[in-house]
């Protein structure tokens, strides 16, 4: 009796301190949501303290309706059609999915009739069983080794077709120059190269993870119902349903974390960015250049470490909460329900039971397993959203720009031009670019785009063999007449009549050079309308064309080209044509200048657009690549400071940034002049 009073009160006690540990765990449940609270609003904070480009709000990234539309658009992408390479891998990838979940199942058979003839030591059973438990590794190992490598395959496979695919929006119709001009969109570099690889990796993952453990569900309760019932298994499914609510209720919100931090991230390569474009004018002023940039790059490195570290705080709570609730305590009750009805079922041989209960055991461990995966599920859903957000938006980004980007800009000056009427009451609204065989400007006005008229009603012409030099201090809207003259700028008023693009050829202050060999330099930009049909590009310079053109006449004009801006020693440097180089580093500011003009003499268009294009190269030598570009028959319209490049010029048009005479003025050079 004593006895049992002892055993009364020891309930007692446990059921006290059952009560108040569970009071106490609510408190301090309660005070760690608060603190977690708390933290989010930290990484918010170190966010929005962030520069960053793309100054509209974004929507909130979550698991919704919208989440839903983004990826069934980005999926239409990666599977374009049910014909597809990527369509015929998920196929397999489903079939090998099947396969391993019957796999399993005749494996935790195996296992159940060979624990029941090791008990009842029957070595002719067991042996048998062996032999079969053998055979059915070999495909087992296949499957699961076969279905991690086809997982990375439909991940390449789809950041293949979605880098494609963007690469065709990106770089086509100038969506690139807009996505710089117009804005809205930040840190397009990162979002196709790092984000797309991560949008492929999850989505492959989340399919496996997905598909396999709902057919394991359906499978292994189908097979337990032969042994236990469904009864039992039910109390399993119930407890994981309350896992799933709970832990859905406390988990942080990942898409957004992984959002922001993928934001940080992209803003500190940025500000790296920024000092290997601008490293010559920074080393100029240091110190305190290099001392002012270090504290700029230290507080980007202290926003994206602060933001991981809350992060990853946050996700180890969430992890004990997971492990603890989905892992050991979803084992502790599944043992429960499946070890009960063989504890008290006196009924079955021993043997039998044995079997079963091995049999059952297994598969309850990967029925638990499997409902485990889709109980933690949200964690991939929300992580997916995050890469599904950011490469939506970079997609509806590109689309809405190569729409037109001129359109854009035009409303927007429009809406500027309504805020300022009172400055520019009387416009001219006819305005529109036509195909000629020379260029002309009819009354044209030049506006930035932020709404300042540089010059009014321009009227001009550059007939064919009649080449016109343009001058002015800057500011006064030199380089903005060729953006509009490119399109590159929309026009506001006016008429342009100009040459079909493949007669004309733009060569900028800064002059371009493309990764390749020396040859690419200057085939560029016409290199892909050279290359054989019969033979591919071969990646062999870090990324660049090489080798595309094997004919001899081509190659003598490109020499030709490089001789006549005196860059003929480039030549003997290296293997010659085929000679690959970090140009951008190699040559100097002149040289990469003189390269630009060997590329516009060996294209030899009817009209060049040069833009200060010899500016950096000496007086001297800037007259000799003038005469080489009037010998070869190239009508210019130049821009240019040096007053003894009016030699090659029938006219020069004066632009003096005022509004006196509109701004611009004709001088009428000798005709007679420009036969040098």
């Amino acid at each position: 009796m004593a006895k049992w009073g002892g055993n009364v009160r020891q309930r007692r006690r446990v059921w006290v301190a059952v009560c108040l540990g569970g009071g106490l765990l609510v408190v301090s449940s309660r005070a760690l949501l608060k603190q977690l609270k708390a933290l989010q609003a930290q990484q918010a904070a170190l966010c929005s303290s962030s520069f960053s480009f793309s100054s509209p709000p974004k929507p909130k990234v979550a698991v919704d309706s919208v989440f839903a539309k983004r990826l069934v658009q980005i999926l239409k992408v990666c599977v374009p059609s049910f014909w597809s390479k990527e369509a015929f891998q998920i196929l397999l990838q489903t079939c090998l999915l099947y396969s391993r979940t019957q796999l399993t199942d005749e494996i935790a058979h195996l296992e159940g009739k060979l624990g029941q003839a090791v008990v009842s030591k029957d070595w002719a059973e067991f042996s048998s069983n062996l032999l079969r438990f053998a055979q059915a590794a070999v495909p087992a190992s296949i499957v699961n080794s076969g279905l991690k490598y086809l997982q990375t395959v439909i991940s390449l496979s789809f950041q293949k077709r979605l880098t494609e695919h963007l690469h065709r929006w990106y770089l086509s119709d100038r969506v690139y120059y807009a996505a710089s001009v117009l804005g809205g969109l930040s840190n397009p570099d990162q979002r196709i190269t790092e984000d797309v690889a991560k949008f492929s990796t999850a989505i492959s993952e989340l399919y496996s993870n997905t598909f396999k453990p709902i057919l394991d569900i359906i499978l292994f309760t189908r097979s337990l119902a032969r042994t236990i019932g469904y009864k039992g298994q039910f109390v399993l499914y119930g407890y994981f349903i309350f896992c799933s609510i709970l832990l859905r209720g406390i988990s942080p919100p990942l898409a957004l974390m992984a959002t922001q931090e993928a934001t940080l991230s992209g803003n500190f390569r940025n500000a790296h960015q920024r000092i290997v474009s601008h490293g010559e004018e920074i080393a100029y002023n240091d110190p305190p250049g290099g001392e002012t940039e270090r504290m700029i790059l230290n507080n980007h490195l202290y926003k994206l470490m602060r933001h991981a570290r809350l992060s990853a705080f946050q996700r180890f709570l969430q992890q004990v909460a997971d492990g603890y609730l989905v892992k050991y305590t979803a084992s502790i009750v599944g043992l429960c329900v499946f070890a009960l009805p063989f504890y008290f079922d006196k009924k079955k041989d021993s043997l039998l039971s044995t079997g079963e209960y091995i049999r059952a055991v297994r598969l309850m461990m990967n029925t638990s397993k499997a409902i485990g995966q889709l109980v933690l599920l949200y964690k991939r859903v929300t992580s997916l959203a995050a890469c599904t957000s950011r490469v939506s938006e970079l997609l509806e980004s590109v689309k809405s720009l190569r729409a037109g980007h001129s359109q854009r800009m035009s409303l927007a000056l429009q809406k500027s031009q309504l805020v300022g009427m009172e400055k520019n009451e009387s416009m001219p609204t006819l305005s529109k670019i036509t195909s000629s065989n020379k260029i002309a400007f009819q009354n044209v006005s030049i506006y930035t785009p932020d709404n300042m008229l540089l010059v009014q009603g321009l009227s001009f012409e550059v007939v064919l063999g009649q080449s016109v030099i343009i001058m002015g201090p800057n500011g006064s809207g030199k380089s903005s007449l060729f953006r509009v003259l490119a399109e590159l700028w929309p026009l506001q008023s006016g008429i342009i009549e100009r040459p079909v693009r493949e007669d004309m050829f733009y060569l900028s202050q800064r002059p371009y050079v493309v990764q390749g060999t020396l040859r690419d330099q200057v085939l560029y930009p016409s290199i892909n309308a050279r290359v054989s049909k019969r033979q591919k590009p071969q990646q062999d310079c870090s990324g660049s064309v090489c080798q595309l053109i094997d004919d001899d006449d081509d190659d003598a004009l490109i020499i030709k080209a490089l001789q006549s801006t005196e860059l003929g020693y480039l030549l003997d440097r290296g293997s010659g044509l085929d000679q690959c180089q970090n140009w951008e580093e190699t040559l100097s500011g002149g040289e990469k200048q003189r390269l630009a003009v060997s590329r516009l003499l060996y294209h030899n268009p009817k009209f060049a657009i040069l833009d200060e294009c010899t500016s950096a190269v000496s007086a001297d030598g800037e007259e000799k690549l003038y005469q080489e570009l009037h010998k070869s028959g190239i009508t210019m319209l130049s821009i240019a400071h040096r007053p003894a490049l009016k030699k090659f010029h029938v006219m020069a048009l004066h632009l003096d940034g005022s509004q006196s005479r509109n701004g611009w003025r004709i001088e009428i050079l000798n005709a007679d002049a420009h036969r040098v």
